[in-house]
C-alpha cells in the first residue's frame, strides 16, 4: 500500500473545509496527526483575503495571508506563515504520528516554493501523507511524486478507507 495520497479535486470544490473536517473526525477517532489544514476568515470566491493554517499536533493557528486591506482582491502569501507551517510539519517528524496531512500542493509547491521541501521530507522519513491537489496541478503534482501514490476522490468514504489500510504500514 503506498503512504502517499492526494485527494484530487475540481476548482470551486472547498477544498479547505473538507481537509480541515478530515482531521477533525480522525483526530476524534484517536489517530495522532502532524502537518497543516487550512481555514478562511473570508468567501474564498471572492479573495481569500485572510487565511490561516492550523497545526495539527498542537491546534496553533498562523496567518499565511498578507492583509491587503478592503480594497484589495486575490490573496497574497505571507513568508513568515508559510515558514511556521514548514515549522510545524517538521516537527511532525521528530513524533510518534499516525498520519501527517498537508493542506494542498498548490501553486507555491509547483513553483518549488511553499511547503515542497516540506512534503518531501515527511515521504523520504517513510511517514505517510495526506495532500489536496487540484486537477489541473496534477502534471506537477506527477513530476513531484512520481508514480508511487493513491489517487484519492474528494469524499470522506475513500479517504477513510485508504488511511484504514495504512493502519499495521506506518511505523
Amino acid at each position: 500500500m503506498n503512504t502517499l495520497a492526494a485527494i484530487v479535486y475540481r476548482p470551486g470544490f472547498a477544498i479547505d473545509d473538507f481537509m480541515a473536517g478530515l482531521a477533525m473526525g480522525m483526530k476524534a477517532r484517536g489517530l495522532r496527526l502532524g502537518g497543516v489544514v487550512q481555514h478562511n476568515a473570508d468567501d474564498c470566491a471572492s479573495g481569500c483575503l485572510s487565511m490561516a493554517l492550523e497545526d495539527l499536533a498542537t491546534g496553533r493557528r498562523f496567518a499565511i495571508s498578507d492583509e491587503r486591506g478592503s480594497g484589495a482582491s486575490g490573496c497574497r502569501l505571507d513568508a513568515a506563515g508559510l515558514a511556521e507551517a514548514g515549522a510545524a510539519i517538521a516537527t511532525a517528524l521528530s513524533e510518534r504520528i499516525d498520519l501527517v496531512i498537508v493542506n494542498k500542493f498548490g501553486r507555491q509547491e509547483l513553483l518549488g516554493q511553499g511547503l515542497r521541501q516540506e512534503m518531501a521530507a515527511v515521504v523520504l522519513a517513510g511517514l505517510p501523507l495526506l495532500v489536496a491537489v487540484r486537477d489541473d496541478l496534477l502534471p506537477a503534482w506527477a513530476d513531484f511524486a512520481g508514480a508511487d501514490w493513491t489517487r484519492l476522490q474528494a469524499e470522506a468514504p475513500a479517504v477513510d478507507g485508504w488511511v484504514t489500510g495504512l493502519q499495521g504500514v506506518a511505523a
